[in-house]
């Protein structure tokens, strides 16, 4: 008899541990989720980059053209020379070459 109690309180040891250890996999398993769903992907923020970049290409466009006809404003006005001007507009971003 003491045999089978001794069984009996070992299986039942055993029983709440497992059942301790399922509802810890649960919350973690839920936790999990919740971080999958909220996290960022490579895919996306390569998207997102690249939408960035766009975006700030257009922009530097957008200067660059009024940097343009600064220049030009200056050069007729004969504030800077022909040479300044050609050195001024061949510099990056958008740089303009004169063959």
């Amino acid at each position: 008899m003491e045999k089978d109690i001794s069984k009996n309180e070992i299986l039942g040891a055993i029983n709440e541990f497992s059942s301790r250890v399922d509802e810890r996999l649960d919350k973690l398993e839920g936790k999990v989720d919740k971080i999958e769903a909220t996290m960022v992907t490579k895919d996306y923020l390569d998207e997102k980059m690249a939408d960035l970049r766009g975006d700030l290409v257009v922009l530097m466009r957008k200067e660059d053209t009024k940097v343009v006809k600064l220049i030009e404003i200056l050069k007729r006005r004969k504030v800077i020379t022909e040479i300044e001007e050609k050195e001024i507009l061949s510099m990056e971003p958008f740089a303009k070459l004169f063959i």
